[in-house]
């Protein structure tokens, strides 16, 4: 599966590959862009991926609406057993530090390597 959704803020990136889905988001994950990105999660899910990681290396900005769709998925699918994201931008780091959504969250070091427990 490959595909490019652009959206008036953001640009969703997903490649499948050895059934890991790869969700690459470059630019403002907010509220306008959050029920995208929830859609996009969702449709990701329902297919056979092993492992779904979000890439939020090239995120230059997000706020509350995008933490809480990655927060709500991940909740919803295995706190880091299949959902995984990248540490991102260090705006997104900072935003996840100071709203403590970090703890619920499992990460990888990159994009293409996801592993089961938050590093």
């Amino acid at each position: 599966m490959r595909g490019v959704y652009e959206l008036s803020n953001i640009d969703i990136d997903i490649v499948e590959r050895d059934g890991v889905v790869v969700v690459a988001l470059e630019g403002e994950v907010d509220l306008c862009a959050a029920p995208e990105l929830e859609a996009t999660l969702n449709r990701v899910a329902a297919g056979p991926a092993s492992s779904i990681v979000v890439d939020l290396d090239r995120v230059s900005f997000m706020d509350s609406a995008g933490v809480h769709v990655l927060l709500q998925f991940s909740l919803a699918h295995g706190n880091g057993t299949r959902l995984t994201l990248t540490r991102g931008s260090r705006q997104v780091r900072r935003l996840f530090e100071v709203t403590g959504v970090e703890r619920y969250l499992g990460f990888v070091t990159e994009p293409r390597a996801p592993r089961s427990a938050s590093g």
